[in-house]
């Protein structure tokens, strides 16, 4: 017995030497000792979860494992664990489980997973999930359960797992992510919020982001310039509404802080007072194909975010008499 331990140890020592792994002919050549031991303690240690192995064409490359004890990895995790074996039988589970659960832990030990008593876990998904895990599909899934009238989200990941006897399983680990995915939630319905409210406004008006891409061109805008704002969304073609050739908008000048060059490019705007708003404005008289002019007024406010940076620009237009 002490020979074979001793055997293991100068086998464990070169697969530390080589962190990249060896094959059976390497780490043979390596301690002295004939291929069929070699592979006979192998299989002792890939079982008992000390080696992992790799395979590289038909060739496998045995390298030593390094994992943090399951139990200990559960026990300091907030996110919710719960570890199945190769029946489906749920092993182990940690604290933030059971309480989100709601049954007494000796109660969910042992539990088949599609029998777990709980309709908050999307129990079928999961099933599904460790199928596709065997056939190595991405192990990331996003699912939002409803408790308690309030819908929560969560980041759900499976993770082969090893069992001391050698067995194989699936770590289930749920992240909480209902925060970000609230403001996320949120985010998006301001954005709709405020395409109703400037799709509704009567006055042509538009929006550019910081690198000067059109992100909001509403109705009014659409009817003023001929241009449809499915053609635009996305571009840096504002200019078009108004040239005939490229050239910035006052938009774009705000964006960029240049505003002391708003006279160099609308000479009939009178001297620009300084803003204490972030709100500019600019006239110019354009003359129509057909030989009409209109006076136009451009009015700029540039949208800040908590920094005082520049992030947007918003733009409206105005035909004066």
């Amino acid at each position: 017995m002490e020979a074979a331990d001793n055997e293991i140890i100068r086998i464990k020592e070169v697969l530390r030497e080589n962190p990249r792994g060896m094959n059976i002919k390497e780490i043979s050549a390596a301690v002295a000792m004939s291929r069929n031991s070699i592979a006979k303690y192998l299989d002792v240690l890939t079982a008992a979860g000390q080696l992992e192995v790799r395979y590289v064409g038909n060739a496998k490359l045995f390298y030593l494992a390094k994992r943090v004890p399951l139990e200990s990895m559960m026990s300091m995790s907030p996110d919710m664990i719960a570890v199945v074996d190769k029946d489906m039988r749920i092993a182990q589970v940690n604290s933030p489980f059971v309480d989100f659960i709601g049954t007494p832990k000796e109660k969910i030990i042992g539990t088949r997973l599609f029998d777990l008593a709980s309709a908050l876990l999307p129990v079928e998904q999961m099933m599904g999930w460790l199928q596709q895990e065997k056939a190595g599909a991405d192990p990331r899934h996003e699912i939002h359960i409803k408790k308690d009238d309030k819908v929560m989200y969560f980041n759900a990941l499976c993770i082969p797992t090893l069992f001391e006897d050698g067995d194989t399983g699936v770590a289930l680990r749920f992240e909480n992510i209902s925060n970000l995915k609230n403001a996320e939630l949120s985010h998006e319905e301001s954005k709709r919020l405020l395409e109703a409210v400037l799709s509704a406004s009567t006055v042509p008006m538009y929006v550019i982001g910081k690198d000067h891409h059109i992100l909001a061109w509403n109705r009014a805008m659409e009817k003023f310039s001929g241009l449809k704002s499915s053609g635009m969304m996305g571009t840096q073609r504002q200019w078009q509404a108004f040239y005939p050739e490229e050239r910035p908008c006052l938009a774009d000048l705000v964006l960029d802080g240049l505003t002391d060059r708003i006279r160099e490019w609308y000479p009939d705007t009178v001297l620009q007072q300084v803003s204490h708003d972030g709100t500019f404005t600019a006239e110019e008289v354009l003359t129509a194909s057909g030989g009409k002019s209109r006076r136009l007024r451009f009015t700029v406010t540039a949208v800040m975010n908590n920094e005082g940076d520049t992030i947007a620009a918003v733009e409206t237009v105005e035909e004066i008499a």
